[in-house]
């Protein structure tokens, strides 16, 4: 399929139940292999959790895809590797056991116990993957001309202005023309939201970078950031 037409698919799933229920279907094949490179083991739907942390990985990723975040299935990828790798990293500290995870490339022994040994997630690796996260919105927030440093400042503080931006960013984050817009011209769509929310700008200009910076979480991949904007 080309990407334009598996672009245009992806776009309608957003808001079409059974058009994303065929995707799913089309693409079970390319969430497994992207699942078992990862595990390094054969998995069966209905029998391993790791595919079905895969398939809620991949409806997440149509959800946030945008046109501006490139090829759709390098995106979906993307999200899919977070995701189960946090499961394993997750089941790694419930069980205390070390596990290893095999690298593309290496060679593997026939044993069962060697296909499903996965790579030891420590809390120095977590840390590493937090700072890359912030280096990478770092430099998204510099394409908007926006210094992650001034992200503290530009934060509401009290409820009433909470409550504007939470407005905004709602509004934005589910408007794919909106979200568009933002992405391509570096700038919120202000008449939108003037028109939309019945909002003056004079009400939200100054919190306008927190506003970009919390929406470029939402729309990309930052597992761990993610968790600090969950319910704005």
């Amino acid at each position: 399929m080309e990407n334009k037409q598996l672009e245009q698919w992806v776009l309608e799933s957003k808001t079409d139940k059974q058009k994303l229920n065929n995707l799913l279907e089309v693409y079970k094949p390319f969430i497994m292999s992207c699942t078992q490179r990862i595990s390094g083991r054969f998995l069966r739907y209905g029998s391993d959790d790791e595919l079905t942390i895969a398939m809620m990985a991949f409806t997440k990723a149509v959800e946030r895809y945008i046109p501006a975040h490139g090829d759709f299935l390098n995106f979906a990828r993307s999200i899919i590797r977070s995701r189960v790798i946090d499961y394993y990293r997750s089941q790694n500290r419930h069980s205390k056991k070390v596990v290893y995870l095999q690298q593309e490339g290496e060679e593997t022994d026939d044993s069962v116990e060697a296909q499903a040994s996965l790579t030891v997630y420590s809390e120095e690796k977590e840390r590493e993957e937090r700072l890359l996260e912030i280096k990478t919105l770092k430099e998204k927030l510099e394409l908007f001309d926006i210094s992650f440093y001034e992200l503290e400042n530009a934060a509401p503080k009290n409820r009433q202005t909470k409550q504007v931006c939470s407005k905004i960013i709602s509004l934005l984050h589910t408007n794919c023309q909106a979200r568009e817009h933002m992405l391509r011209n570096k700038m919120l769509p202000l008449s939108l939201i003037e028109k939309e929310l019945g909002i003056k700008r004079k009400k939200f200009e100054r919190h306008r970078k927190y506003i970009i910076a919390v929406l470029l979480i939402m729309s990309g991949d930052y597992p761990y950031l993610e968790e600090y904007v969950k319910g704005l």
